[in-house]
């Protein structure tokens, strides 16, 4: 099991598929509900929980498993989301300043972790807020930058984790794998009955 991965225990699946037996494309369609729910209810936690812990926006947490999404469908029950980006630059936190200082001289405080506060960026050269020449107001306008010499270019932008690091590290992955494997329990259980109790009403009536 990769250790980047996070997954959910399909053993109840497993078991009633056993114990239902004869009943295999009511349990299967049931699966295919509960796991689609629990895939979107996933996501919507997941950008619930990193934010707990880090000093970024729920809607960027979300945005990260665009284009990552395996559904599951009625044939074919395999199911994941997938956590895509690079290393974030330090403007996705909060700092400051937030914009160029100019000629006055102004260090750079960034906040990463949500339990500490904005913090100095002790490195040398120094590192200063500068524009990104974006154009767009969605886009980033200014960075955190650091010379690379002496001189006043090249420059680069300053990074520090990942969005996928943030969600597979120890603290958050343990409550993802909680609340995932609590949802896909509960919605199956939920599906199982509604489609047994549906099966019996049209065998009676």
């Amino acid at each position: 099991m990769p250790k980047d991965s996070i997954f959910a225990d399909t053993k109840k699946l497993d078991r009633l598929t056993f114990e239902l037996k004869g009943f295999e494309k009511e349990v299967a369609t049931s699966a295919y509900l509960a796991l689609d729910r629990t895939i979107q209810y996933t996501i919507t936690q997941v950008g619930r929980i990193v934010p707990q812990s880090y000093a970024i926006k729920a809607q960027e947490v979300k945005d990260s498993f665009k284009g990552g999404i395996k559904k599951p469908t009625k044939s074919d029950l395999t199911a994941s989301i997938t956590s895509r980006g690079h290393t974030l630059t330090l403007a996705h936190f909060p700092h400051t300043p937030t914009k160029p200082a100019g000629k006055k001289t102004k260090y750079v405080k960034v906040q990463v972790k949500k339990d500490s506060a904005k913090r100095y960026i002790n490195i040398y050269p120094q590192p200063f807020v500068a524009s990104t020449g974006a154009k767009s107001a969605d886009k980033i306008q200014f960075n955190i930058f650091r010379r690379l010499g002496k001189e006043r270019l090249p420059i680069e932008p300053l990074r520090t984790l990942s969005i996928p690091q943030m969600i597979t590290n120890a603290g958050a992955s343990e409550k993802i794998k909680k609340i995932m494997q609590d949802k896909l329990e509960e919605r199956l259980e939920h599906e199982i009955i509604r489609s047994m109790t549906s099966l019996k009403e049209k065998v009676e009536g």
